[in-house]
């Protein structure tokens, strides 16, 4: 009697135990440390998130091309701070663009600067670490709870949103008044409305800095029971980002039936200074239920922005002059960066009928910046036109996307041609008939020259021979003049 005692006492203590692990965790989530949401692909000007069940969402998480490693989510309670770090990973090709927290309702801690720093990658971002140092909410339940982090990556040249949840234990403020009076039984509320922000689109593929879009939201009342309405829908980015063109960033909505969706659309204009990056508009809803009782709703859209890009072509230089067929040349000139953002893998080439170009490869330009090309031309006919040909530039923008700068410049291509000097000296077997002409030109101007020489020895001989002779009968007449006075004399 005494063992059977036992074994019910035992049986009981195990059933009163098991009774108060499951009262204990009744109200908290999967305590999984990382939980994860669909994974949407960005196609066209859109972005939507995913409206399934939890379970839905994380059957096709499988698929997703993000993951989460070294993730740290340490317990924390009210009022202290604790520390979410984790690094995402992207498989396959493709790099991680931004990572920033989703801030909702239900978001459990401070909505300080820290909820809303966005960790930015580049091109080359295949793992991007994340480290953010959240202040507890004093108001926290005592409880896991789900802390979203969208992830914006490009894979195989197309842009995809997907958003990693973790869980963290926190401890709220404990329950220190016991209630003395008596349960009632009028039944409490029937749920808590909540209006959400499925998803955005634009009406553009790319907002560009500078220039006005259309941004469409996506409300949902996810409530199935308590219908909203007297909602007030408010949109304002951190540092001004984003700001309506014309009348006000805030729209009104009457109601909003429980399950029910609704859309929203406000012209908005990016500023001309914007850095090309993803940048974050707030939108906060104020709403009541049936029972006048308010409630706010806080959601944060991450909107990629372009910086279009300026190309200007400098100091265009041809040389030579004139390319002959056959024959190579150079055309040189700088490409100015006017833009922004850099220009990557720049390249250039000539395209023309009476040419043919080797590509050349500049490489990157920053922003503000210029880049030096030098293509190299051979001319493959005469030109028969004004000598106009293509100037063509690749590259590629700050969204990886590549582009294509087009400008007009002239090069004439002339048939080969020779000159006379240059063909005696360098050429002379191809014309075996001319050196013989330039040998008889040059022994005729030989012999003229001697013949004038010859002349002037006989001028200046004649003249010689003739003042000579001259001399030579002076001194006969002084001789005989001298002679007949001698013989003048004698005879006296």
């Amino acid at each position: 009697m005494k063992k059977f005692k036992n074994y019910v006492g035992k049986k009981l203590a195990i059933v009163a135990l098991s009774a108060v692990i499951i009262s204990t965790t009744a109200g908290f989530s999967n305590p999984s440390m990382v939980t994860y949401a669909a994974e949407t692909g960005k196609t066209g000007s859109g972005t939507e998130a995913g409206t399934g069940s939890s379970e839905d969402a994380v059957i096709s998480s499988k698929d997703t091309d993000i993951m989460l490693t070294g993730v740290n989510a340490p317990a924390a309670s009210y009022g202290t701070a604790t520390t979410i770090g984790f690094v995402a990973k992207v498989k396959g090709e493709g790099y991680i663009t931004s990572i920033s927290p989703v801030v909702t309702a239900e978001f459990p801690f401070e909505s300080d600067d820290a909820a809303y720093m966005v960790v930015e990658g580049d091109t080359s971002t295949k793992e991007l670490k994340a480290n953010y140092n959240f202040v507890v909410r004093q108001d926290v339940t005592t409880g896991y709870h789900a802390v979203g982090f969208q992830i914006e990556y490009v894979k195989d040249g197309n842009e995809f949103s997907v958003v990693k949840t973790v869980n963290v234990k926190l401890e709220g403020v404990p329950d220190t008044t016991a209630s003395t009076e008596e349960p009632t039984t009028e039944a409490g509320p029937v749920s808590t409305p909540r209006v959400i922000v499925t998803g955005y689109d634009t009406d553009v593929d790319k907002v560009l800095a500078g220039d006005n879009f259309k941004l469409t939201l996506h409300l949902q009342n996810t409530s199935n029971r308590t219908a909203v309405s007297n909602m007030k829908v408010s949109m304002a980015a951190a540092n001004g980002e984003f700001l309506p063109t014309s009348g006000s960033s805030t729209q009104f909505i009457s109601s909003l039936g429980a399950g029910k969706t609704t859309d929203i659309t406000i012209e908005m204009s990016a500023l001309a200074t914007l850095e090309p990056k993803p940048y974050v508009l707030t939108v906060t809803c104020n709403y009541e239920d049936g029972d006048a009782n308010p409630f706010e709703s806080v959601e944060n859209i991450s909107i990629p922005v372009y910086q279009e890009a300026r190309i200007k072509i400098s100091e265009v230089t041809v040389s030579p002059d004139m390319i002959t067929v056959y024959n190579q040349g150079s055309v040189s000139f700088n490409i100015n960066n006017l833009g922004k953002s850099t220009l990557s893998n720049v390249q250039a080439r000539i395209e023309g009928n009476s040419l043919e170009c080797e590509e050349a490869f500049v490489g990157n330009i920053a922003a503000g910046a210029a880049g030096y090309a030098d293509v190299m031309i051979t001319g493959t006919q005469a030109t028969t036109d004004d000598g106009t040909v293509k100037l063509i530039i690749t590259y590629e923008d700050s969204s990886g996307e590549e582009c294509t700068y087009e400008e007009e410049i002239t090069v004439f291509v002339m048939e080969e041609s020779f000159d006379d000097e240059f063909y005696y000296e360098e050429m002379p077997e191809e014309n075996p008939g001319m050196p013989l002409l330039a040998k008889l030109g040059i022994v005729l101007a030989v012999l003229v020259v001697l013949a004038i020489a010859v002349v002037v020895v006989i001028i200046i001989v004649v003249k010689n021979k003739k003042r000579k002779a001259a001399e030579e009968a002076e001194a006969l007449e002084d001789e005989i003049d001298e002679d007949l006075l001698i013989d003048a004399d004698k005879e006296r």
